[in-house]
């Protein structure tokens, strides 16, 4: 998929400047979009939403796990006083609190990271909405996405730029919401 992508690029790169005869300027850019995710406000208030959710949800873990440590341990210390009934629905009882646990789990995992990409997603799409103008007012014919990209000089990096006009953007709406 890599090399297909660099063959992609490479022929691109090829007939902008076969072209570049004929045309005025070509200009092009890059951006980092996981560096602009990463380093935009949106994103790092992101970040903290999914930090205090995560450990919100594995203090919920923690106690369910306390609970059936517990409920074990009862097991195992009056397994032999209980009569043969009362083991089995007690054994019962902790298998059930053990699969719940699980799907609790598993459940819990599925939805931090669900939410997660939701938030990735609305974030990287909403930079490279802004991306697209951008780089037209400051004139650049094509804009690239850093992944895939062996190399390209320091002063076509536009991602510090797209993170301005982002955070700028983002703080500009919140500030419409209040």
């Amino acid at each position: 998929m890599k090399k297909l992508r660099i063959g992609i690029m490479a022929i691109i790169v090829a007939v902008i400047f076969s072209g570049a005869a004929m045309a005025a300027e070509v200009k092009i850019g890059y951006i980092n979009l996981q560096k602009a995710l990463n380093d935009c406000l949106a994103g790092k208030e992101a970040i903290t939403e999914l930090e205090a959710e995560t450990k919100k949800r594995q203090e919920q873990v923690d106690a369910k796990q306390e609970e059936l440590k517990k409920l074990n341990e009862e097991v195992d210390k009056k397994k032999a006083v209980w009569s043969e009934d009362m083991r089995e629905q007690k054994q019962k009882e902790l298998q059930a609190k053990m699969q719940e646990f699980q799907r609790f789990y598993l459940q819990s995992n599925d939805d931090l990271k669900r939410r997660e990409q939701e938030k990735k997603t609305v974030i990287i799409k909403d930079l490279i909405e802004l991306a697209k103008p951008m780089a037209k007012e400051k004139g650049y014919t094509f804009l690239f996405e850093l992944q895939g990209l062996i190399y390209g000089p320091p002063e076509a990096d536009l991602t510090a730029d797209l993170i301005k006009v982002y955070d700028a953007e983002h703080k500009k709406e919140k500030k419409e919401k209040k």
